[in-house]
């Protein structure tokens, strides 16, 4: 190794693995329910895939270019970066909304589906079993919060959806084309995750 002016040239510096998205969970309410067979589950999988492919596709989001993971009761999505974050919000959530409507206008109530949605952002490592990060553990801490489950047991929406604080003053902070007045403020206690985030609802289903 040659020195110039007595200082060892720096190695590279090697890139960082991360990468900064925004990402969504996604939950069948009531999906282990005793009324609900096999048959039942796997109807309502089918349902919720083919409902969140045509919400990305009229959100103008690009379903195939995003890392998807199964959870059985629901699905991890990761959006490629630099997608605005904001689609994720009001236009994904009303579309979703809108479509299950119309779709559980025509089920019984044993196959109505209703969606937990959750919307996060941060940094998101890839490995050879799928992603990871603490972006991924705060997201399904949000999907799964106590305080969250019980808002949409009581508004008997279709879709509820929970956006962390961060990302949510980030996208409303400037204006914009998110209804901020429709979100209202809930406390998130899931195991060690504390946290204030923000809570839509699409109303009352129609069964």
């Amino acid at each position: 190794m040659r020195f110039i002016g007595g200082w060892a040239p720096c190695p590279a510096v090697p890139a960082d693995p991360r990468h900064y998205t925004h990402l969504l969970a996604v939950d069948v309410v009531g999906f282990g329910a005793p009324h609900r067979d096999e048959a039942i589950q796997e109807e309502l999988r089918g349902a919720t895939y083919a409902l969140l492919r045509r919400a990305f596709e009229m959100t103008w989001l690009p379903w195939d270019a995003c890392h998807v993971e199964d959870r059985g009761d629901g699905a991890l999505v990761v959006l490629p970066p630099g997608m605005p974050g904001h689609l994720l919000l009001d236009p994904l959530a009303h579309h979703l909304g809108a479509m299950l409507r119309h779709s559980n206008r025509c089920r019984s109530e044993a196959s109505r589906l209703r969606l937990r949605v959750a919307v996060s952002a941060g940094l998101v490592r890839r490995d050879a079993h799928g992603v990871a990060g603490h972006a991924v553990v705060h997201l399904f801490r949000l999907l799964e919060a106590p305080a969250f489950k019980e808002a949409i047991e009581l508004s008997g929406s279709d879709v509820g959806l929970i956006v962390g604080d961060r990302m949510f003053e980030d996208v409303t902070g400037g204006g914009g084309c998110v209804e901020r007045e429709r979100y209202r403020p809930v406390h998130v206690a899931c195991k060690e995750t504390k946290a204030t985030a923000w809570l839509w609802t699409s109303g009352p289903g129609s069964g």
